[in-house]
């Protein structure tokens, strides 16, 4: 963990925390929106919020469970308000890559795709816990809900991603 001076964040804590979380947070992020400028703008926006407030934290664990939780409420709002429902997104040309582009195998491919169709409870947890590394209390953390919860939305998507993909995987 970075040592922070109470109150005062420098740029060297600040380097820290992107360095260290910004594609976690941006990808939990994406999770949610499932459009990856909104959730870089999300992200930063995320980033700009700890260093509004300044929050003081008792050890890595609470810092990440804080970022986390602060994006994880800032894609429900962002998919709450109005914009999103009365805008579209146009279309500058990039599409999303293909199984090629983006350098993932047919069968990473198949398994994220089923993984962004599931459930946005189910996609987040499994999300959280398997593309982050988040462990079930940092994830029950993160989303204001019980260990057993969280416990409880992982087994049921597992159990829907084995239903989507078969016994194969």
């Amino acid at each position: 963990m970075y040592s922070v001076t109470k109150g005062k964040y420098d740029d060297g804590y600040i380097s820290y925390l992107l360095d260290t979380y910004s594609d976690t947070v941006i990808r939990l992020c994406f999770s949610y929106v499932r459009n990856m400028h909104d959730a870089e703008d999300i992200a930063q926006d995320t980033f700009c919020e700890i260093i509004r407030r300044k929050p003081e934290f008792n050890d890595d664990n609470h810092e990440k469970a804080w970022l986390f939780r602060t994006a994880v409420n800032k894609c429900k709002n962002h998919l709450k308000s109005g914009w999103v429902s009365k805008t579209g997104y146009i279309d500058d040309g990039v599409s999303e890559p293909s199984a090629e582009d983006s350098g993932l195998d047919d069968t990473a491919r198949a398994v994220f795709d089923a993984v962004m169709g599931l459930p946005e409870k189910y996609r987040t947890v499994i999300h959280m816990y398997y593309y982050t590394g988040l462990s079930i209390a940092e994830i029950a953390a993160a989303k204001h809900i019980s260990t057993a919860s969280a416990g409880t939305q992982l087994a049921r998507g597992r159990a829907l991603l084995k239903k989507k993909l078969g016994d194969d995987f």
